[in-house]
């Protein structure tokens, strides 16, 4: 057999040949490969990292990609200063998200007694964040100029009903906030309740918030470590010496 020197190989030629190389029909030539390899790793001459093949998932990216704060060097004036900015993000967002769970008691809403000029059951269709579905969503919508109130997220069939039983320039009662209506009332008849309609109400207000709770959770999980060493200094260590340290 031709005996081959891989001493002459460059790095990346001596990469290639490993990655196709026939193990079980040339294993000398394969020690060799092998060999040379490590006696360069050794002198410290070889710096290629093999490459991966393809589809094949680099186990240490994440690893070698996050950004840590040693903050060995750092006062902790500073170090507080990072972990009271971060504090501030978490509280910002919680203060924008939380008050669209809030529902108003139906002491504090405003009660409106209007003509209605036009009423409609609208459907709307909205993607469930957590399983992508389209769910189909049934609202009242009732038009009293120059104003528009909803009673969202209804059952089909109570939408129909109500759209049916009231007409043009009928009076009702409404109970809203911010135009959506928490009770209907027509004469003595309750045709949407306040118990009803609370949690309705809720869930359409809270429609699309979940992200921001995912986004408090990535939020944590990249910054644990560096929160943690400005407690305790240098506990985790970046990988890549360019970043803040």
């Amino acid at each position: 057999m031709k005996q081959i020197d891989y001493r002459q190989y460059k790095d990346d030629e001596l990469l290639d040949v490993e990655r196709n190389i026939n193990k079980q029909a040339f294993p000398e030539r394969y020690k060799q490969l092998c060999d040379e390899i490590s006696r360069r790793k050794k002198l410290g001459c070889f710096n290629l990292k093999p490459q991966l093949k393809e589809n094949e998932f680099d186990r240490d990216y994440w690893r070698r990609s996050e950004i840590i704060f040693e903050f060995t060097t750092i006062p902790i004036v500073w170090r507080m200063t990072f972990v009271g900015a971060y504090l501030l993000v978490n509280v910002a967002l919680l203060a924008w998200v939380m008050p669209h769970y809030w529902v108003s008691s139906l002491d504090n809403l405003h009660r409106y007694n209007i003509t209605v000029d036009q009423i409609e059951c609208r459907r709307d269709a909205v993607e469930n964040q957590q399983t992508g579905e389209i769910n189909d969503f049934y609202d009242i919508v009732i038009s009293a100029y120059p104003n528009t109130f909803v009673a969202p997220n209804l059952h089909r069939s109570k939408c129909k009903q109500i759209a049916a039983t009231l007409t043009s320039g009928m009076r009702v009662s409404i109970w809203q906030q911010d135009e959506l209506i928490y009770q209907l009332q027509m004469n003595q008849q309750m045709l949407l309740s306040y118990d009803y309609m609370a949690p309705k109400v809720r869930n359409f207000r809270t429609r699309g918030q979940l992200v921001y709770f995912f986004i408090l959770f990535g939020l944590g999980i990249l910054s644990f470590k560096s929160l943690y060493n400005a407690f305790t200094p240098g506990t985790f260590k970046q990988q890549y010496r360019g970043y803040v340290d």
